[in-house]
């Protein structure tokens, strides 16, 4: 299935306008968390906060909606292993953007970790890795992602 059969036409730019504020507000967290590990001298303390805050959270929504049952059902059905990795790899980015940040700067690291994340995705959907739709890699994407290490390289320029 080609990426464009994911959501109804009609919907779509509400989709990508939505991933547009995430991606915003992923910048103002490792703002957030850089300072915040700076205050605290500790970036692994400002992720630990980072996390609980988001959990308390995450907890609270998920007894609203009545939810936790089918986190229950998951764990007792079989899964692949891999499936509880985003946790561990959330804390990993929350602890870098609090440790890098401070050391190298918001616009760079919210950057760098904007082209891990295309590299990442395109070769996520390249091989349907983890359960993902094949989304073949064209010359097209290729170019727009020479385009951004160029903007990378005169954004880090400046």
């Amino acid at each position: 299935m080609e990426d464009n059969e994911h959501a109804p036409v009609k919907l779509r730019w509400l989709w990508q306008l939505t991933g547009v504020i995430v991606g915003a507000m992923l910048a103002v967290q490792a703002a957030i968390n850089g300072r915040f590990g700076g205050m605290l001298a500790s970036p692994l303390h400002a992720a630990w906060v980072s996390f609980v805050i988001g959990s308390i959270l995450l907890f609270i929504v998920s007894l609203a909606q009545r939810s936790l049952p089918n986190v229950a059902n998951l764990a007792r059905n079989k899964t692949p292993w891999w499936i509880w990795l985003g946790g561990f790899l959330g804390a990993i980015y929350i602890f870098s953007n609090a440790f890098l940040v401070p050391k190298i700067g918001t616009g760079t690291v919210v950057v760098l970790a904007l082209l891990g994340q295309v590299i990442g995705s395109l070769s996520i959907d390249q091989f349907g890795l983890l359960g993902a739709f094949k989304n073949r890699i064209t010359p097209i994407k290729i170019i727009g992602l020479v385009i951004m290490i160029v903007g990378i390289v005169l954004i880090e320029m400046m």
